[in-house]
C-alpha cells in the first residue's frame, strides 16, 4: 500500500482492481488527519484504470521537472483532487534542469458533496518531491502488479513507456512494430515540439488491442531501433556532463 505520513496525517492509497474487467476500477483510500480531527477510512473508491495512470506518471513527470506551471487532477467519483505544484522563481518558469534540483509540492484535497451540491475541499496534504518519489514509486509498483493479473499478454500492438533525459518513472508512449523491446532497454526516439532524436530509458512495455491502448494506435510515433551498449554510455556520459555544467 502507498503511504505519507506527514505533521499528524496519515494518507493511504491500496489498488483494488475488483472492476477492472468492466473496464472499471476501484481503490481503497484511507485518510486521517489527527491535527484537524478528520476521518476517512478505508473507504472503496471507484477511479478508472486511465485515471491512475495518469496521476501515477504525472507525479514521475513533476519529480522530472515536465511541468512548469500548476496542474490539476480531479477524480470526480472518488472524491479527490491532486494539484502539482513545480519550483518556480517569483511565480515565473524556470529550466527544467532548475525544477529538478527544487522542491515541488503536491497537494491531495478532498471533495465533499451532497446529494445535490459541492460542498468544497475539506483538506490539503502538501507532499515534497522526498514524500512524492516514494509515494509514486510503491503506488506504481502496486499498480503494475495488480493490473498484470488481467492484463492480455498478447495484442496487435506493443504499447513502450519511456523516461527521456533518463529519469525513470516518467512515461511517454510509442509503439514498437518489430515487438522485441524489453523493460530496461534503451531505445531511439523522435520526442518533444523540436521532434529531437534522442536515447529514452525503457520501463514498461504493454500488448495491446484497440480497446485497451492506451492512446490510439494510428497516431502514435514509432521507435526508431534499440541503441547500442556504446551509445548508451557516451549518452549517459554527456548527460551527466549536461547536468554537473553550473
Amino acid at each position: 500500500m502507498a503511504k505519507i505520513e506527514q505533521q499528524g496525517t496519515t494518507f493511504s492509497f491500496s489498488v483494488l482492481p475488483s472492476g477492472f474487467l468492466s473496464r472499471g476500477f476501484s481503490a481503497n483510500v484511507e485518510i486521517s488527519v489527527a491535527n484537524e480531527f478528520v476521518s476517512y477510512k478505508n473507504v472503496y473508491k471507484e477511479i478508472s484504470f486511465e485515471e491512475l495512470e495518469n496521476w501515477i506518471f504525472s507525479m514521475f513527470r513533476l519529480l522530472a521537472g515536465g511541468y512548469g506551471k500548476e496542474r490539476n487532477y480531479s477524480f470526480e467519483t472518488a472524491g479527490l483532487a491532486v494539484d502539482l505544484y513545480p519550483y518556480t522563481e517569483n511565480g515565473e518558469e524556470v529550466s527544467r534542469e532548475e525544477r529538478r534540483k527544487h522542491d515541488c509540492i503536491m497537494a491531495i484535497r478532498l471533495l465533499f458533496r451532497s446529494k445535490k451540491n459541492f460542498l468544497g475541499g475539506v483538506y490539503s496534504f502538501l507532499l515534497h518531491r522526498e514524500e512524492i518519489e516514494r509515494f509514486a514509486a510503491a503506488l506504481r509498483e502496486e499498480f503494475y502488479k495488480e493490473f498484470s493479473r488481467f492484463e492480455k499478454k498478447r495484442g496487435e500492438y506493443l504499447f513502450v513507456g519511456v523516461s527521456p533525459q533518463g529519469y525513470k518513472g516518467c512515461n511517454y508512449w510509442y509503439l514498437d512494430v518489430s515487438k522485441t523491446t524489453l523493460v530496461g532497454d534503451y531505445v531511439w526516439v523522435h520526442m518533444g515540439r523540436h521532434n529531437t532524436k534522442q536515447i529514452v530509458y525503457v520501463d514498461h512495455v504493454r500488448y495491446c488491442n484497440e480497446e485497451t491502448a492506451p492512446c490510439n494506435p494510428s497516431s502514435m510515433r514509432t521507435i526508431v531501433k534499440k541503441a547500442s551498449d556504446e551509445e548508451v554510455v557516451k549518452w549517459q556520459a554527456e548527460l551527466l556532463k549536461k547536468r554537473s555544467t553550473p
